[in-house]
């Protein structure tokens, strides 16, 4: 059982043993349980590294020049392009660091283990990076095809809000000048003149190739005449 004296020593030792207490001893101590920070979150990164926002804000300064999004939703699928490739740039040169760390002891085998598991951080943000570039393109594709959808509602005189999400680009794969309803029933004659010219019936191409062959086999056929034999007499 402790004594008197031995409560009274832990107390004040408990009393030292705070943590710091000015904030620039504090933002160090925070900086402890964070390592190479390719798992944590933006706002965890910028506030644990402030130099790492000024190089994210500089690199997404220009990719937006490259990109453009123009609604949330490409905003947002941007955000998330622009940090992967961030992080990517930065696992690629940890990965250089690692390397070299191990090769300077190739039996090491806690480096080499370092250095694996920074190249799968790095590839992961590239998959993930080319992932959203990809669907930032879609959601641009979308939007321009929307933009000529407006512009042909406009001259049928109709008003139609089609959603940032619709998959516009998929459903005008198909040559819609020709297949269009509207555009069939502003020109039907014109229309049907056109599809039956560029489409005819194989069925009927092959009945007339049948009457052909028909009709020349029905011909009788034609003897010549011979040069020698005389004339008939009259």
């Amino acid at each position: 059982m402790a004594t008197s004296k031995q409560i009274e020593a832990n107390r004040a030792n408990a009393r030292r043993s705070t943590g710091p207490a000015t904030t620039e001893g504090k933002a160090r101590s925070a900086k402890n349980s964070m390592g190479h920070g390719l798992h944590a979150k933006p706002e965890t990164c910028f506030q644990q590294n402030p130099e790492h926002e000024e190089a994210y804000n500089a690199l997404a300064r220009k990719l937006r020049q490259d990109c453009q999004p123009n609604s949330e939703l490409e905003e947002i699928t941007f955000a998330r392009y622009a940090w992967a490739t961030f992080q990517s740039q930065r696992a690629r040169v940890l990965e250089a660091h690692t390397e070299a760390r191990w090769l300077e002891d190739p039996d090491n085998s806690k480096r080499f283990a370092t250095m694996e598991r920074t190249i799968k951080l790095a590839a992961l943000h590239e998959r993930r990076a080319d992932k959203a570039l990809r669907e930032l393109r879609q959601l641009q594709k979308d939007r321009f095809a929307a933009y000529e959808v407006d512009a042909e509602l406009c001259v049928m005189g109709q008003e139609l809000r089609i959603p940032r999400s619709f998959p516009t680009t998929e459903l005008r794969k198909s040559n819609l000048q020709k297949t269009n309803p509207n555009y069939l029933a502003q020109k039907p004659s014109e229309a049907q003149q056109n599809l039956k010219t560029e489409s005819p019936h194989p069925a009927s191409d092959h009945m007339r190739g049948q009457a052909n062959n028909q009709q020349s086999h029905c011909q009788a056929p034609q003897t010549p005449s011979d040069p020698a034999s005389p004339p008939d007499s009259l």
